[in-house]
């Protein structure tokens, strides 16, 4: 199946406007839904089948089927919103059990709306879904009935119907006789029901060479787990972090052995600590490496919690964790703190975690599907390994004399951080919910006040300083109350009817995928979902899975350098090969759910998946960082044509 799509769109742009949509769309179908009662929009049938009778018992088929009135179509069951999807429910009942998901006997017809960049998922004239049924022993079948709804909605090609239940009951007739009924109702019904045979392709049947999990030992993984944390120190993430690590080295020269070696033993302890508390997540929570980011609260805390360090930089107040930002004034400094040293790797840490590096992936992987020791022991290495620089430094002092002595630059270079620490708040606003921007951007704001109002008081009055500081919590209190509560609310609305008014303005036209133009050397990527993707390897296809979220960092230089270029496009578009993007920005279970059929089992991101047009169920993967598109090219031409 060839499908096309639009150049992306951030799918948060249009999640939010569901409610205004479908009210409008309620509007607009009322009147038609009374005008067509005596033509239904949809007609719903169906039956039991037996596959298997022993005893009174056995195995079955349920299949339900919806015709569908001339110029009507109705959406799939994975219809993104805020289209209605079609769903299925069954009554409860002792006699028999549905074994699996409903699936359709053939595939949906895909249509990308221009104005929301919509996916939708529609089947016209008739279509069935069908799921294994056990049947209790000793149920008599003559007598068995099967109830359930189908809940569906009609649309048309500019407007939408009322959504509607339909109910319907399965019957089994004369048993012993099943293919020769005497019901004809039954005969007919079974004979218009039975599924178009597919060449349906299942995920299930992956078969992934999983090296790490299989055959490597702890004392294989250990080193990789070393070396991967090591290589976090380069990463763009810690680049905030790193310059005040610069600073607290240029003031560790005039320190004894003693100092320095405790100074950064603290600064490998915070480190390591947040390694664990990661560890403790995957254990006991299932949660991947960076997927913390994926929660709007942990990254406005994230977000408020570097700026108030970058106005701290830029003079607006002063830190009272002992020796975290030091006092700099014509080059003289005050020493620095083992808490401020501890602090400053667990910010480093918690900063790094949007990146990944080589062998991180791997080495993750094997830990979380280990017993819960190992885990924690892969994750601790992996903190031993991003401290070791420090680790060095503290155990040979001397390292020091290498860096610029202190300065008057100090002042300077501090100052520099900071803006270096506002970029890295405006790079985690960058990937939060759309509506969320404006009530961030209010409490950053308090928060400056609240610093601003801190550092006017004289710290040699001590009770001056415990009001003046409770008097600063009170502020950023009352300002995230107002900014996520009322403001958040209106800031919600207003995006809902702005988007509203753009679909007006549009016509709310919808376009089909084929008809969309793109630049040649642009890939033609696609929502991932498990459906399409399983129906594209199905139709002959070759498949390229990118894996990615927009707070991964290493994700998306990999998609600047090595991905989004040229000649993958070309080769791409030559040989018909579908390219879906598998988006974790947002908790994204699915995603997660095919990264360990592939054998990620931390579902740790940046990760790529080949599925070979002539043999899908061994797919190529690849991780890590990439500086050229060679790596992708290869496996991509390994693999032939999709034509």
């Amino acid at each position: 199946m060839k499908i096309k799509t639009a150049p992306r769109v951030d799918i948060r742009q249009y999640l939010l406007i569901t409610l205004s949509f479908i009210l409008g769309t309620f509007f607009a179908a009322g009147i038609d839904a009374a005008e067509t009662q005596d033509q239904p929009n949809v007609a719903v049938s169906a039956s039991v089948q037996i596959a298997d009778v022993q005893a009174g018992s056995g195995q079955a088929r349920l299949v339900i089927t919806a015709n569908v009135a001339d110029g009507l179509h109705i959406y799939a069951q994975s219809q993104p919103k805020p289209f209605l999807a079609t769903k299925i429910s069954i009554a409860k009942d002792d006699r028999y059990q549905i074994l699996g998901d409903f699936r359709p006997v053939r595939d949906p017809i895909l249509i990308q709306h221009s104005a929301l960049q919509v996916e939708l998922r529609e089947f016209e004239g008739e279509i069935s879904w069908e799921a294994p049924l056990q049947i209790a022993a000793g149920v008599d079948l003559a007598t068995l009935e099967v109830t359930g709804e189908v809940f569906a909605q009609a649309c048309e090609e500019e407007r939408c119907f009322a959504p509607e239940t339909y109910r319907f009951t399965a019957n089994v007739y004369d048993i012993a006789s099943f293919g020769s009924q005497t019901s004809e109702q039954s005969k007919s019904t079974v004979a218009e029901t039975a599924p178009a045979e597919t060449s349906a392709f299942s995920l299930d049947r992956i078969q992934v060479t999983e090296e790490t999990k299989s055959s490597s030992s702890i004392w294989a993984i250990l080193p990789l787990a070393f070396v991967a944390g090591f290589v976090l120190n380069f990463m763009p993430c810690v680049l905030p972090v790193v310059g005040l690590k610069v600073l607290s080295f240029v003031q560790q020269a005039n320190n004894d052995r003693r100092r320095i070696f405790m100074l950064n033993l603290f600064y490998a302890l915070g480190i390591i600590s947040v390694l664990l508390i990661l560890a403790t997540l995957a254990v006991f929570a299932g949660l991947g490496w960076g997927e913390q980011f994926s929660s709007v609260a942990f990254t406005v805390v994230l977000a408020s919690v570097v700026f108030a360090f970058a106005l701290s930089f830029l003079g607006v107040w002063e830190i009272q964790l002992p020796g975290f930002v030091n006092s700099i004034q014509d080059g003289s400094q005050s020493q620095e703190g083992l808490g401020g040293a501890f602090s400053k790797g667990v910010l480093s840490t918690v900063l790094a975690t949007p990146c990944s590096g080589p062998f991180l992936g791997s080495a993750l992987a094997w830990a979380v599907i280990q017993p819960a020791h190992l885990t924690f022991l892969v994750f601790g290495t992996v903190g031993l390994g991003m401290a070791s620089p420090f680790l060095a430094i503290g155990f040979f002092p001397k390292l020091v004399n290498w860096l610029p002595k202190p300065g008057a630059w100090m002042k300077s270079f501090k100052q520099l951080m900071g803006f270096v620490l506002i970029a890295t708040v405006v790079f985690l606003l960058s990937f939060i919910k759309i509506p969320a921007l404006v009530p961030s951007i209010a409490l950053m704001s308090a928060i400056g006040l609240a610093c601003w109002w801190y550092g006017q008081h004289d710290f040699a009055q001590t009770g001056a300083a415990w009001k003046r500081l409770a008097s600063s919590v009170a502020i950023v209190a009352v300002a995230g109350w107002l900014s996520f509560g009322i403001l958040y609310e209106v800031s919600t609305e207003r995006f809902e009817r702005a988007a509203t008014r753009y679909v007006t303005a549009q016509g709310g036209e919808v376009t089909p995928a084929s008809h969309i133009a793109q630049a040649e050397d642009e890939i033609p990527w696609q929502p991932y979902s498990k459906e399409r993707l399983e129906s594209a390897i199905a139709s002959g296809k070759t498949v390229f899975v990118d894996f990615t979220a927009d707070w991964c960092l290493t994700c998306k230089s990999n998609e600047a350098v090595a991905i989004n270029q040229p000649e993958v496009a070309e080769l791409i578009r030559r040989n018909d090969i579908v390219a879906f993007r598998a988006d974790k920005t947002e908790p994204a279970p699915e995603v997660d759910e095919l990264l360990k059929q592939l054998g990620n089992n931390s579902a740790s991101i940046p990760f790529y998946a080949v599925f070979p047009e002539g043999n899908p169920a061994k797919p190529i993967t690849l991780d890590g960082i990439f500086s050229s598109p060679d790596a992708f090219i290869t496996a991509l031409e390994s693999n032939g044509s999709s034509g």
